[in-house]
């Protein structure tokens, strides 16, 4: 009797002691990886969405090649609608209900930023899809990725690339007054200032659900501006370049990479009202060209109702990085193991980002560079200074 309660005893030890050491990590099992995604698939802000079906058809793909370390990667998906507190539900539900073992998701910087404090808590692994505010990654948060460029590196890539045309003097800056506008707004300004000696010819703000740029668009015309820089969302450009151009306006506008060159022609419904704006540009080449075709196709392979956009590549580098860190976290995965390997991560070319990827330790602003793209002839053209049309 004494042997037998013994020997149960010992074996309940055992067992207990052995657990840990085959336990899985949150949302990996045997065959497979949980990665929850999310992003603003309805709304204003949809347009945005459109990034989630190329990370998908990125962890689709390896899938159908095998998976990674004898794992597929499950998808689970939430809407968040550009919206900060669906953006906060949306993650607690990722975290807690489905227990994902990390998270690539976030286009709208304001649910990023709402959502930080729940993924800090809880310590899961965040790459960040395409949300671009300088606050997401700086000051730096052990756990989250940031592998596109941040409004600090859009606001200096405009700002020199408008200093590129010889005699620039005035610039003048229209942005949305919330925190997205300012996180964009506030680093171009600040390296106007402190790279070139100059303040804003105008330094305006325009709100977000504008119908009218009239009163903007008068006083840069009466300011002789050299160039506009506009930190505002899709919708509020096209209302701006529509105005402009009814006003005569023919001054250079530049956008940041929240704004896609052939949605906003569509939504101006006027080829010569963009023909003057030019955009921050995170690929490679031109969204026309194969290098960036190929990943259209992709997609479509996948989706292919999907109607293919700039934005539709945006999350995809980051998409490629998280396969390369998973592969190298080896077959024992854990979420430490993969933030190690993001860690280690360095100079990771996709193919699609303008930009090499690293992280390190103290740096998770992965992406340091890019370009601007305009429209000539109809065909998106992608340049570092400026060039006379």
């Amino acid at each position: 009797m004494f042997k037998t309660k013994y020997l149960a005893c010992m074996l309940g030890l055992g067992a207990m002691l052995a657990g840990p050491a085959f336990a899985q990590a949150p949302g990996v099992t045997d065959d497979s990886i949980k990665i929850g995604i999310f992003g603003p698939m309805t709304g204003s802000a949809a347009l945005f969405g459109k990034a989630v079906f190329g990370v998908e058809a990125v962890y689709k793909d390896v899938n159908d090649h095998g998976g990674i370390n004898g794992r597929k990667i499950d998808i689970v998906r939430e809407d968040t609608g550009c919206d900060p507190t669906r953006g906060t539900a949306a993650v607690k539900k990722l975290i807690s209900q489905s227990q994902v073992f990390a998270i690539n998701g976030g286009l709208c910087s304001g649910v990023v930023m709402a959502v930080k404090e729940e993924v800090a808590k809880a310590g899961v692994p965040f790459v960040i899809i395409g949300a671009a505010s300088s606050a997401i990654s700086d000051p730096m948060m052990p756990n989250l990725f940031h592998p596109v460029a941040t409004t600090s590196n859009v606001a200096k890539t405009m700002i020199d690339f408008a200093m590129t045309r010889e005699g620039t003097k005035k610039i003048a800056v229209v942005s949305h007054s919330d925190d997205w506008g300012k996180s964009n707004r506030d680093p171009a300004v600040d390296h106007l200032k402190e790279a070139y000696g100059l303040d804003p010819v105008l330094d305006l703000t325009m709100e977000r659900g504008s119908s009218d740029a009239t009163p903007q668009i008068l006083k840069i015309r009466n300011a002789d501006a050299d160039f506009v820089v506009l930190m505002m969302y899709p919708a509020e450009v096209a209302i701006f370049l529509r105005d402009a151009y009814k006003y005569g306006l023919k001054v250079p506008v530049l956008a940041p990479q929240s704004i896609s060159l052939k949605d906003t022609r569509e939504r101006v419904g006027n080829d010569a009202a963009v023909e003057n704006l030019y955009v921050f540009y995170p690929y490679a080449h031109p969204t026309d060209s194969p290098e960036m075709e190929k990943w259209g196709k992709l997609i479509n392979k996948y989706y292919p109702d999907e109607r293919v956009e700039s934005f539709s590549y945006l999350g995809m580098s980051g998409a490629l990085a998280v396969v390369e860190a998973l592969k190298a976290a080896g077959p024992d995965l854990t979420r430490q193991k993969f933030m190690d390997a993001l860690n280690d991560l360095r100079d990771f070319d996709s193919g699609i980002s303008s930009a090499p990827i690293t992280f390190t330790p103290e740096d998770h602003a992965g992406i340091k560079g890019g370009a601007m793209a305009t429209l000539d002839d109809g065909k998106v053209t992608v340049m570092k200074k400026w060039q006379d049309k």
